[in-house]
């Protein structure tokens, strides 16, 4: 069954007849490469990975009308946010890079490495660092194309750069609703199109405290403008925030 519902997602995330964005003469940065290499080139052309959906997906104006509905509502919780049941959408704050190097996004590509592999291709191929660099502001949803787990990873583009090169605060914060804004109306699509097909759509959305960590925001900065986003029509009304310890 886990098998059926991943062909019902994947057949959504890479239709037959899209054409492929990524140029053929780049490849995505391993930061972990050895001598391996060759092997495992060899075997990833046998298992080609979805499209995920992202900015590129979205015709714009890409949200719907503002509604009077009300705002996003934050819920807490404390333990590992990778304990989540399958079907759950995990979002993070990442650069455009295509690096997970250190603090949570490490966390997120040793347990995710074929989404890591997606959103560094989504960076280096289909973007370009320094050319064509990923818009900040927008949002990537990868499908479940890890084993074992049966989680959608959502990637926040808040900041450009990393480390020392990372954005300043009020560049990330005012990065961080429009970067949510797309990831629930992104989730709102699939759903739409995977229960269209019988298949299961996202159940629940949960995030670690974005921006917060090595991108050195206060906490409270970004909670308070994601509870500002109004919920628009088909979107997801609550989203879970996780923390390994009690703050």
């Amino acid at each position: 069954m886990a098998n059926s519902k991943n062909s019902t997602i994947t057949s959504y995330f890479a239709p037959k007849d899209a054409p492929s964005r990524s140029p053929k003469t780049n490849k995505p940065i391993n930061e972990d490469s050895t001598g391996n290499d060759s092997k495992a080139d060899q075997d990833d052309s046998k298992n080609a990975l979805p499209t995920p959906l992202s900015h590129l997906t979205l015709p714009p104006p890409h949200l719907p009308p503002t509604p009077t509905s009300p705002t996003l509502s934050l819920t807490y919780h404390t333990g590992p946010i990778f304990t989540a049941p399958p079907d759950t959408l995990l979002l993070h704050a990442c650069n455009t890079h295509g690096v997970w190097g250190s603090g949570i996004a490490l966390a997120f590509k040793q347990r995710y490495p074929l989404a890591y592999k997606i959103y560094n291709t989504f960076c280096i191929s289909t973007h370009h660092p320094t050319s064509n660099p990923v818009p900040t502001g927008t949002a990537l949803l990868i499908p479940p194309v890890d084993r074992d787990h049966g989680h959608w990873v959502g990637c926040l583009f808040t900041s450009q750069g990393y480390g020392k090169k990372r954005d300043g605060a009020d560049v990330i914060t005012g990065n961080t609703a429009p970067s949510v804004e797309m990831a629930l109306e992104l989730v709102r699509r699939v759903n739409e199109r995977v229960e269209k097909e019988g298949g299961e759509g996202i159940k629940e959305v949960r995030m670690c405290r974005v921006n917060s960590g090595k991108f050195g925001v206060e906490w409270g900065r970004s909670a308070r403008v994601i509870e500002g986003i109004k919920v628009r029509e088909g979107w997801v009304g609550s989203v879970q925030v996780w923390d390994p310890e009690t703050k």
